[in-house]
């Protein structure tokens, strides 16, 4: 009887030891976003709106051929795009790569990519008593194309693309990253909520950066083409974004 129960018992030890490796051997459940220009915007996902504003203005949505074009050049307002905020958990690797050509003026240029983490649900954040921009969440990094910035600047470098850890300031926490303009480019930005390690990749380039621990549960993205005078613009004609929790592996 005792021989028959060990027996019983190790083979349900061999039964958990196998479930648990044929979990462990499953690819990571990944939730993707992907968005083709050639297809109209994704209202649900993406608000497109003024400076200073936080509602989307449908005036301000420049899109043809295939390609989203961010420029105050044919409307006289300078635009931004924000998305919906994006739910993560720990374990999760959250993941934006757009295709884009970024072309800058004859005076300055100062387009950017930003990621912040909010704990908003909504596609449209309510106003704050701060600053405009503190209605997106907390900011987490800022990749800042930075071009002929004649005003004096506290942030490092120019005619640089700017790597900005929310840190930056005080610790030294960025990356000066040299500028390409006027051609297309593949960019991934990556925060990984194992580490709070954030990366920015263009083309065949990584740049890493060590951020903070992420505790308002939703994070989204902002990019623009902010800068003065004509010719500025930020034109995109894919994005991908996807959240692959790694701890289930």
């Amino acid at each position: 009887m005792k021989k028959i129960v060990v027996a019983v018992l190790i083979i349900a030890i061999l039964i958990l030891i196998y479930s648990a490796y044929e979990k462990s051997q499953r690819p990571a459940p990944i939730l993707s976003y992907d968005f083709n220009f050639e297809e109209p915007l994704d209202r649900e996902f993406w608000m497109i709106a003024g400076w200073e504003s936080v509602r989307h203005s449908n005036e301000l949505l420049v899109q043809a051929g295939g390609i989203l074009k961010l420029s105050m050049d044919d409307t006289g307002v300078m635009p931004y795009m924000l998305s919906k905020p994006i739910e993560i958990r720990q374990g999760d690797v959250v993941t934006m790569r757009r295709k884009v050509r970024i072309k800058h003026g004859n005076d300055t240029f100062s387009g950017g990519v930003a990621m912040y983490q909010t704990s908003d649900v909504a596609l449209e954040p309510e106003p704050t008593s701060g600053s405009w921009q503190t209605s997106f969440g907390d900011g987490v990094f800022l990749v800042e194309y930075a071009y002929d910035l004649i005003y004096e600047q506290e942030r490092p470098g120019r005619d640089v693309f700017r790597f900005l850890a929310a840190d930056w300031a005080y610790n030294d926490n960025y990356v000066l990253v040299p500028s390409v303009y006027d051609q297309w480019v593949e960019e991934v930005f990556t925060y990984d909520t194992r580490n709070n390690q954030i990366s920015y990749t263009i083309d065949d380039d990584t740049y890493k950066l060590s951020s903070y621990k992420l505790d308002l549960g939703n994070v989204r993205f902002m990019m623009h083409p902010f800068g003065t005078g004509r010719g500025n613009s930020v034109e995109i004609k894919e994005i991908t974004i996807t959240v692959e929790n790694k701890n289930i592996r």
